[in-house]
Formats: C-alpha cells, sequence, structure tokens
C-alpha cells in the first residue's frame, strides 16, 4: 500500500540512522529488547520467546535502561541464556536499542517491547517470508491488546492533519469513520492478508540486517516513539519493502513500558512527532508553526485528561 504523500528528504542512503558495521550472522535472529522498570511484564516476554523458537538459533539482547530495581540480578538468575546489559542512566529507546543491535550477530533483527507476548506460532514463518522475499527490509506481526481487541500496529506515514486524526485524537474517538482516521489507521485494510504497508510498530518489528547495514540504525535524536515510522520510511527512500504479517499474533500490554510516568511519555511523543516533521517534510516556517502548534494543542488536551481521569490517592 504506497503513502498518499512523497515527504521531501534525500533519496538513498537516507540520513539519520546510526551505521552499523557487517557482521557474521551467527543466529538466525537476534532478539533485542530494551526495559524500564517493566519487570513485572518481563517474564511474560521472555517465556513466550523461548516457547515459540524453538526451531530457531537465536539469542536475546536485554538492554536495562537503569531501571534501578533487581531486574538485572533477576534475569541472570531466571534466564541465564539472555545475554544483558546494564546502562547506567536512562539513555532512551532508540540509543539503547542500537547498542543491542550492535552487539548482536543475527541475520534477522527483531526489535521487542518487554510488555510484548507471543502467543502463536509463526515466528519461523515471519522470517521464511522475508527469506523468500529479499526486497523485504521490515515485518511485523498482527497485535492485539490484552482483551484480543485489534491493535492499529501498521499505519500510513503521517501527515499534517495526523494530529487531529490519530488513534487518541477526539476526531477519531468521537467520528471513528471520518476518512481522515480511516486512512492514516488503514481501518479499511484486511487484517487477515500479508500486505505491503507505510510503516509498522517498532514494538515488535522484524529488519533485515542488510538492510540496517544499508540505511543505518534507529536515528537516536529520538528519545522514544516516531523511531519506528522514520525507520520505515529511511527504508522505503532505499527502495525496502514494509510488510504487516498476520500469520504471527502479539499481545502489546499497551503503555506498560511507559506507565510509571505516562506525563512524560506524553511529552517525549509529542516532541518525536515534531522532530520527525521537522526532518522528513522540511516545512517553511508557517508550516513549522502550523504543525508545533496543533501538537502542542493536541498534547495539552491528552495531559488535561489524563488529570482529570487520574484516580485520587486521598481516601
Amino acid at each position: 500500500m504506497r503513502s498518499e504523500i512523497d515527504p521531501a528528504g534525500a533519496r538513498c542512503p537516507a540520513s539519520g540512522g546510526m551505521p552499523l558495521p557487517s557482521s557474521e550472522d551467527k543466529y538466525d535472529l537476534s532478539i533485542v529488547i530494551v526495559n524500564y522498570k517493566a519487570k513485572a511484564l518481563l517474564k511474560e516476554c521472555l517465556d513466550s520467546i523461548y516457547q515459540s523458537t524453538t526451531n530457531l538459533h537465536f539469542d536475546t539482547w536485554l538492554i536495562d535502561n537503569a531501571s534501578r530495581d533487581d531486574t538485572a540480578k533477576w534475569v541472570r538468575e531466571n534466564f541465564p541464556e539472555v545475554k544483558l546489559i546494564e546502562n547506567r542512566w536512562n539513555s532512551g529507546f532508540s540509543k539503547a536499542t542500537n547498542q543491542g543491535i550492535r552487539k548482536s550477530q543475527g541475520r534477522y533483527l527483531l526489535l521487542l517491547n518487554p510488555d510484548t507476548k507471543i502467543v502463536s506460532e509463526g515466528m519461523d514463518q515471519i522470517l521464511k517470508f522475508m527469506e523468500e522475499n529479499p526486497e523485504v527490509g521490515i515485518c511485523s506481526p498482527k497485535m492485539i491488546d490484552g482483551k484480543g481487541n485489534l491493535l492499529y500496529s501498521c499505519r500510513s506515514f503521517p501527515n499534517y492533519f495526523t494530529s487531529i486524526s490519530s488513534s487518541q485524537s477526539l476526531l477519531n474517538r468521537f467520528f471513528p469513520q471520518n476518512p481522515l482516521s480511516k486512512r492514516y489507521l488503514l481501518k479499511g485494510l484486511d487484517r487477515a492478508e500479508v500486505r505491503e504497508v507505510d510503516w509498522v510498530s517498532g514494538s515488535c518489528l522484524f529488519a533485515r540486517r542488510k538492510m540496517l547495514e544499508e540505511i543505518g540504525l534507529l536515528d537516536e535524536n529520538y528519545f522514544m516513539f516516531c523511531e519506528d515510522v522514520d525507520l520505515c520510511l529511511r527504508a522505503k527512500k532505499c527502495g525496502w519493502k514494509v510488510f504487516y504479517f498476520p500469520l504471527l499474533t502479539i499481545v502489546h500490554q499497551i503503555g506498560g513500558s511507559t506507565s510509571f510516568n505516562p506525563l512524560r511519555a506524553k511529552l517525549e511523543h509529542h516532541h518525536s512527532m515534531y522532530y520527525f516533521f521537522k526532518k522528513h517534510y522540511r516545512p517553511n516556517w508557517i508550516l513549522r508553526f502550523l504543525v508545533f502548534s496543533g501538537l502542542l494543542l493536541r498534547l495539552l488536551f491528552l495531559a488535561f485528561s489524563f488529570i482529570l481521569t487520574k484516580p485520587s490517592k486521598r481516601g
């Protein structure tokens, strides 16, 4: 599914990603997990990995971003096969993920959030699909929430109306079938079919090492959020394809990795959105002001809604 927009920007090689030196493909797959205070969900995630990868030669890298709890000790005792990196401070998702990728030696990479778990067979199928289709650089499975509801994990590239039409927007909440939200969230997409899309969620993203060697790793200017959109757009500019692959299903406990500080998470999300637009769309000062104003109003609304709905600790 081609994007309806053509963002400005240089063609391949795409800028903004840290380079990845080539290495021997020692494993079929290297799984990279960045953890920050998500120990309560991490066990289910790791258990699901080892229950669903029996036919794969793989390794797992866990980068703990200074959780300042006993996560590292717990992982060593319960999952000694996991290769652990302990950061002294929270360096952000992109930078920590790149740490794991550089250490890895898998022919394919799986970027996986600690608040996810694999609930179906299909790990080997998604890699077989990428192996049989060498033009596919990125692939992502079907995602559902803890209640079994479908998540819009593949979408169109954002445009200047995305801030008012995204999944959390008032427009989508009150008028879910409006054309802007339907286009951005791909609501008309048959989620049972393997399809080419614009971008997929980084909470569970399979990437070809050869592609990362060409276009670079995650842009570390994103502390968290939007680094997945950026990676997919850079891949597309270099001729790689991005696919949605529903034969594998992942449960994603939305917010599990950011529940420690939801207001900080919202701020980082909007900061990343603004950086993405500046980087890829190169707006003039008028458009830049309008984008900034729209994102600021959206952030204020979400923050105000959070404060009003937050349960009181008194009583």
